[in-house]
């Protein structure tokens, strides 16, 4: 049986200071890459937090058409966590559609609990693997809101699963993790994730 996993604001900062577990950063940076510019104070971003008591959170401009990022267990703790494009993060303030139910985040933080895309990153070979029994392969991700069956791979009747969470549909169309991404992540946080808290910080 998995074990739900939820995530909540930090109270308590690294210094030990009660905290909301938001901090803002006025940077003159107009557009943050993928390399790590924005993890870093001295790079007009924000250094992480310990990355053993806490899930790093970066919300910013993006480049390159880019939704976010996220490093995937056993990487340096200076780098730790998730990158998020401001209007693809949340369901207030700058979110905007098609990406403004949370569910980039939740992609992102699937990457952070060791899941990969669920076509397996291997373009539309159908040979590649997200090391998961019960996604079906598919002949690369989706896009927008696919019309149920999306049929590749010789995966029919049923088709791609581009409900999961690790595919690039659109917010709204996406739902799920299935029980063997639950079991990943569950030895993903038995595993190289051991050390993250279990309760409140």
């Amino acid at each position: 049986m998995y074990k739900r996993q939820e995530f909540r604001l930090a109270t308590v900062d690294p210094a030990g200071q009660p905290t909301n577990g938001i901090t803002r950063t006025f940077t003159e940076v107009t557009s943050f890459g993928t390399d790590d510019a924005v993890k870093f104070t001295a790079r007009g971003g924000h250094d992480a937090w310990p990355a053993n008591r806490y899930l790093n959170l970066w919300v910013c401009p993006l480049g390159q058409s880019l939704l976010g990022y996220a490093q995937f267990p056993g990487g340096p703790a200076a780098t730790d966590g998730v990158v998020v494009l401001h209007s693809a993060f949340g369901t207030t303030g700058t979110a905007a559609p098609p990406f403004h139910l949370g569910r980039t985040t939740t992609h992102e933080v699937g990457h952070w609990l060791n899941l990969f895309h669920i076509w397996g990153d291997d373009g539309t070979g159908c040979s590649g693997s997200d090391f998961v029994a019960d996604t079906p392969n598919q002949g690369g991700p989706n896009f927008g809101t696919p019309v149920f069956p999306h049929v590749s791979c010789g995966n029919g009747p049923h088709g791609d699963m581009f409900m999961n969470y690790m595919d690039y549909v659109d917010d709204a169309a996406m739902f799920m993790f299935t029980q063997g991404q639950a079991t990943r992540i569950d030895a993903t946080l038995d595993g190289p994730r051991a050390g993250f808290p279990s309760g409140p910080c």
